[in-house]
């Protein structure tokens, strides 16, 4: 993609993150805002600052093209993606991770659609999701898994044509150990927060990258969040058959387990972006600080 880094610098140099001027949102995430700026219209950003050496963002965009290439390899097809670092005059490190930007993303296909229409796409997701786990199952002799957040706000129907576009955390293990560079997003969080994060959710986070049956449990829970449980009762009987007919032995998914998932889920997200709202409060307003991170606005749960 044919992007200036000194168009980014100069961008990034007029950046108030804590209040973002000259950009269109396109999407917020549970982390990560996505956005698109005039310069180049056409192209989605996310932006990940606060990275210590170039040592290690150079090292994360190798583990991004990396991930996008195993993805690719087990069979999705990626938009067309590219990443950026540029350093500011003040010395700080910023990474821009870009794709082309889709239409008839997955969730609001979701919004209008007929029960059938629903269904269609929920299973062609499945289908998709099930390469992952078919690839990851053709490696296991080397040690490597690769995982997904499967959502359906990450996923876009062109056609006949379906394209998982959310890769901008890495995920890869290789013999258990995670490539990722955590101490990325943990920086993310209030300095107190992080001992916490790390602690008791962390781990927990993103085992669930790496299973097939919670990654498909994540996707039925959020259609709470997308509002639409009317959904649920046949997406968790459309798995259930999936997995049989595939040979999962997985235990059936039940609703009051996806209503507990999704409680828990909707806890621990809530807590870590109010947890960051407070700290760009604290940064911006009593130590008249620059707050480095565009937080997403209020998530409908």
């Amino acid at each position: 993609m044919k992007v200036d880094a000194e168009i980014l610098k100069d961008f990034e140099e007029r950046l108030n993150p804590a209040k973002p001027e000259n950009i269109k949102i396109l999407g917020y995430g549970e982390i990560s805002t996505v956005f698109e700026i005039p310069e180049y219209p056409g192209i989605a950003f996310k932006r990940i600052p606060m990275f210590r050496s170039v040592k290690q963002v150079k090292k994360y965009i190798d583990t991004y093209f990396e991930y996008v290439e195993l993805l690719r390899m087990a069979g999705l097809k990626i938009p067309e993606s590219d990443a950026i670092y540029v350093t500011t005059s003040d010395g700080r490190i910023v990474l821009f991770l870009m794709q082309e930007k889709l239409e008839g993303i997955g969730n609001k296909i979701l919004q209008n659609a007929t029960l059938k229409d629903a269904l269609d796409v929920f299973e062609s997701v499945l289908k998709e999701m099930k390469k992952v786990w078919d690839f990851n199952d053709a490696r296991r002799e080397e040690g490597l898994q690769i995982g997904l957040d499967g959502q359906i706000s990450n996923w876009a129907i062109c056609g006949e044509d379906i394209y998982y576009f959310d890769t901008s955390t890495p995920m890869i293990r290789k013999n258990g150990v995670d490539k990722l560079d955590t101490d990325i997003f943990l920086r993310a969080c209030p300095p107190g927060a992080r001992i916490l994060l790390k602690k008791f959710f962390l781990q927990e986070i993103l085992d669930r990258y790496y299973d097939f049956r919670s990654v498909v449990l994540d996707m039925i829970a959020n259609l709470f969040k997308e509002g639409r449980s009317d959904l649920i009762p046949p997406t968790i009987n459309l798995a259930n058959e999936f997995f049989e007919q595939h040979g999962y032995a997985f235990e059936p998914i039940q609703r009051k387990e996806v209503e507990k998932y999704y409680r828990e889920d909707a806890f621990i997200w809530s807590l870590y972006l109010n947890l960051r709202k407070i700290h760009r409060f604290v940064v911006t307003k009593i130590l008249f600080g620059r707050y480095e991170f565009i937080l997403p606005g209020k998530i409908r749960r």
